[in-house]
């Protein structure tokens, strides 16, 4: 019997068939010594392959490590302009309230640590006071860096004119080319609050002053700041006793439910007209707990603002 048949086989051949030439003795010398290198050459491979895969390990977990460390500065970054942004927005408007003799409650949630919804009141060269709704394009950090820009430009404005759409205007033509070169835009409501009456200016905006008789909407004929140079139009509105005025960012009304549908502008008109006699707070309430119900998840900053003038 030959080596080949003998090695072919699945069990030793009988003693009585066995029979091995020098040759053939030579030939499993051979065929030993080979399989000994074959061994020897994937022992190393492994062996290799082993120590590529531990360095390979020890890398990931230091660049991990770095990741994590990269992460917690980002963390600590993100916490402080959380925190430098929530000084910059008023928690409050009671200041406001007590010098116009108005109510205010303000709903505002960023989607993430900070953003791009900016509210507050200013109080104008001719001691007439306002408040201003701006929604910067985007959320993030990107947009509330814009967002302080703005609001540096808007007190630079407030120095020098008094109409709101003064004031606009020059915050738009000031801030064009950055807002071109940093691609990005923002709505405005600028409200001026004068006896009696409202002057506002509204660029993209959203905004209504409802009464016990009817809604008067904000018209809303002009462009976002950053998109053009143009001059804002200025509008008035009558605001007495017990009317409900109504600014909001788009967040809210443009949230959808689980079937893709937006909560919209008319189903938020719709709570403000049903709950109009009801306290200011409770109003808020039931508008915030009616949108949290419907929309399966926020996809934007979301800002609202009601204000009722005191009877």
């Amino acid at each position: 019997m030959l080596v080949d048949e003998i090695l072919n086989n699945d069990m030793p051949p009988e003693k009585k068939d066995f029979f091995l030439s020098y040759d053939e003795f030579i030939s499993i010398f051979w065929k030993y010594k080979g399989l000994i290198k074959e061994r020897e050459r994937n022992n190393n491979f492994w062996e290799s392959t082993n120590n590529n895969l531990k360095l390979a390990y020890e890398q990931l977990h230091e660049k991990e490590q770095e990741l994590e460390y990269a992460y917690a500065l980002i963390r600590d970054d993100l916490a402080l302009a959380n925190k430098i942004q929530k000084i910059l927005l008023p928690s409050t408007l009671k200041e406001l309230e007590n010098k116009i003799d108005i109510d205010i409650v303000i709903y505002n949630k960023q989607l993430t640590e900070v953003g791009g919804d900016y509210y507050d009141y200013f109080r104008t060269k001719s001691n007439n006071y306002a408040v201003g709704l701006f929604d910067i394009s985007g959320h993030g950090v990107s947009a509330a860096l814009v967002m302080v820009y703005l609001k540096s430009q808007l007190m630079q404005a407030l120095n020098i004119y008094t109409s709101p759409k003064k004031i606009i205007s020059y915050v738009n033509e000031i801030s064009l080319s950055f807002l071109r070169e940093a691609k990005k835009y923002a709505t405005v409501n600028f409200v001026l609050f004068e006896k009696n009456l409202i002057r506002y200016i509204c660029g993209g905006g959203n905004g209504f002053i409802i009464n016990k008789n009817k809604t008067e909407y904000f018209i809303k004929k002009d462009s976002f700041l950053g998109l053009r140079n143009i001059k804002f139009s200025e509008y008035e509105l009558p605001f007495n006793k017990g009317d409900l005025l109504v600014l909001y960012t788009d967040g809210i009304i443009e949230a959808q439910n689980n079937k893709g549908i937006d909560f919209s502008a008319k189903r938020l008109h719709r709570i403000m007209q049903d709950n109009f006699d009801k306290p200011l707070e409770k109003i808020l309430e039931n508008c915030i707990n009616d949108y949290k119900k419907f929309r399966s998840k926020d996809l934007d900053d979301i800002t609202l603002i009601l204000l009722r003038k005191k009877d």
